[in-house]
């Protein structure tokens, strides 16, 4: 009997993976920056735990997530436009508010890019601006994790992309395989509302953990104990005196931004 082909979501994910791959090397020989975010950058970034992702239920990808620059905004649009891709009409308007978000699809392959820019503007906001140069082809690994810590309404993919993560990292300094704790530290110091969902969201994972039957023990006691270390350095991290007058209010007040999602 033969093996049952890939699905259809398999084949997309695997498109989407390599046109990733050919929209860095085209903006890269137009000194255009697009760096890796999301799962497919976890994926990029975690060659020895990567199988992780599918054995532990993540669904395949649907679009590719970068980060990039606002005053590179024209020339990502005649790069996007010149491979076939069509901008979304509903993120055309909204820049018209200062929101910095490309939203492109392409007709023909149905692979969807998504490119924020300067910063990541979602439940909370991460300021990358002058970041994007420290790895490559993905955007950090502090950043890269920050992105997952900020989500409100955190999904199942989302916290076994973060496991994948920091079964492949450690915590450290100054080493691009390195998760840089400080980067981390330094930004739920000054933002108590963005703690607060990162301290609930890492909770998550670890109470995720046992809940992955195929994950190997080793793996689970390495993820958990990495786990408690980043925990424990945040909240040693001193506090700026913006988080302790916000902290008083803590959940009486919303602390997150709604993130609206934009119809595809």
């Amino acid at each position: 009997m033969n093996a049952p082909g890939p699905t259809p979501e398999q084949v997309l994910s695997e498109t989407i993976a390599e046109e990733a791959q050919r929209l860095q090397a085209t903006a890269g020989a137009r000194s255009l920056t697009l760096r890796l975010t999301g799962s497919l950058a976890v994926k990029v970034h975690s060659g020895q735990h990567a199988h992780l992702l599918a054995q532990l239920g993540r669904r395949p990808y649907r679009d590719v997530d970068f980060f990039g620059l606002s005053k590179e905004q024209r020339g990502l649009e005649r790069l996007f436009e010149s491979l076939g891709y069509v901008g979304d009409v509903q993120m055309k308007h909204a820049q018209e508010w200062g929101v910095k978000r490309l939203i492109y699809e392409h007709p023909e392959t149905s692979v969807k890019v998504d490119v924020f820019m300067d910063e990541l503007v979602m439940a909370h906001t991460i300021d990358f601006k002058h970041r994007l140069g420290l790895d490559e082809p993905t955007v950090c690994l502090s950043d890269l994790l920050l992105s997952k810590l900020q989500i409100h309404e955190i999904t199942a993919n989302d916290l076994i992309d973060m496991t994948v993560l920091i079964a492949e990292h450690d915590l450290g300094q100054g080493d691009r395989e390195r998760i840089d704790v400080e980067r981390i530290t330094d930004t739920l110091r000054n933002d108590w509302g963005f703690y607060y969902t990162a301290s609930e969201n890492l909770k998550k994972v670890e109470g995720s953990l046992d809940g992955y039957s195929n994950l190997p023990g080793n793996i689970r006691d390495t993820v958990r104990a990495r786990l408690h270390n980043l925990a424990d350095q945040i909240e040693s991290a001193p506090k700026t005196m913006k988080w302790k007058l916000r902290a008083r209010v803590g959940t009486r007040a919303k602390w997150y931004e709604d993130v609206e999602e934009v119809k595809r």
